[in-house]
């Protein structure tokens, strides 16, 4: 009976821990694997100008975007926004908690990069869906 309430107590004093999302948790391996040079192609899913959709060409060094589709970026550009892994896995937890109805999560299992991600916020609402493609992955 003694080591029953020892137990018990000690069950009791234990915090309840969250999983990590698929995000969070593809952001720590990515983290682990400490890449800061490297390339992809990106294309974003969405009804948008064709720009802007790509695919572009990304060039990382040293963890900034230094090119897209062979020249010096600069976000200002037609192309809109681009994202180095890190920061697209904070915009797909971003998303996550968002709490889309409809969500399609695929990453590099080695790397932890996004391979395919797509969101549906709304089934009411038509057009406001996004989703991402990263292909042709190097390192650098």
């Amino acid at each position: 009976m003694k080591y029953l309430f020892s137990i018990v107590f000690f069950l009791l004093g234990c915090e309840t821990v969250q999983p990590l999302d698929e995000a969070t948790t593809n952001l720590n391996l990515w983290n682990e694997k400490k890449i800061v040079n490297y390339s992809f192609s990106f294309k974003r899913v969405c009804y948008c100008p064709l720009e802007y959709v790509g695919p572009h060409q990304i060039i990382v060094q040293n963890g900034k975007i230094t090119t897209v589709n062979g020249a010096p970026y600069n976000a200002a550009e037609r192309y809109g926004v681009m994202y180095t892994i890190p920061e697209l896995l904070q915009v797909i937890k971003a998303s996550i908690d968002r709490k889309p109805v409809k969500s399609i999560l695929n990453f590099n299992q080695t790397y932890g990069y996004p391979t395919t991600i797509f969101f549906d916020f709304s089934e009411m609402i038509a057009d406001e869906e996004i989703g991402y493609e990263i292909t042709n992955f190097k390192i650098n």
